[in-house]
């Protein structure tokens, strides 16, 4: 809940400064980035944009189903904060697309084809870790008993025995099939 409040109240202040002091002047900042307010009526680079109750309804529902994921499965810091930082930023959008109409866009990089915000950032910043996190497992087998039941990462990386015998992997059962064939 803290990383999803800090993604949305981050992106809500910095569009009310985009809209106070960016709005009518562009700015350039550390060199690289450039505040130029703008507006977005559609989803990630216009598309959608004369579907405004569609994308309202359709960012909120799929917002809150990935709300909701943390009631059904234990995660860990990481992907907590990346998922907070989904769901803050979408929020920050969803906000802005009920209250105004559209997104309040400021961020451009030179050689970058869109404006964006800190929501879409947040959201990207969120979609990366959490993948990182996903892939960076430990554990690749399924442990439904609670006892490993795969190969760690680590031992395939560093050579070390996992601990599978290859020359006897059948069941009794399987054997006993496989001789009457």
């Amino acid at each position: 809940m803290f990383w999803l409040s800090l993604a949305f109240v981050i992106d809500q202040i910095t569009k009310y400064f985009a809209n106070e002091f960016w709005r009518y002047s562009p700015t350039k900042l550390l060199g690289f980035f450039y505040l130029t307010y703008a507006t977005n009526k559609g989803i990630a680079f216009g598309l959608f944009a004369n579907s405004r109750e569609i994308v309202v309804y359709l960012t909120l529902i799929i917002t809150l189903g990935i709300a909701m994921v943390p009631l059904f499965k234990k995660l860990s810091f990481f992907s907590n904060m990346f998922l907070g930082f989904i769901v803050g930023g979408s929020l920050g959008n969803i906000v802005d697309r009920i209250r105004f109409g559209y997104v309040v866009d400021f961020i451009t990089m030179p050689y970058w084809p869109t404006i964006y915000n800190l929501a879409d950032f947040f959201i990207l910043i969120g979609a990366i870790g959490l993948t990182i996190t996903i892939l960076r497992r430990r554990d690749v087998g399924n442990s439904s008993n609670g006892k490993r039941s795969g190969m760690e990462i680590r031992q395939v990386r560093s050579g070390e025995s996992s601990g599978l015998d290859l020359e006897d992997i059948y069941t009794e059962s399987d054997k006993e099939r496989r001789s009457q064939s």
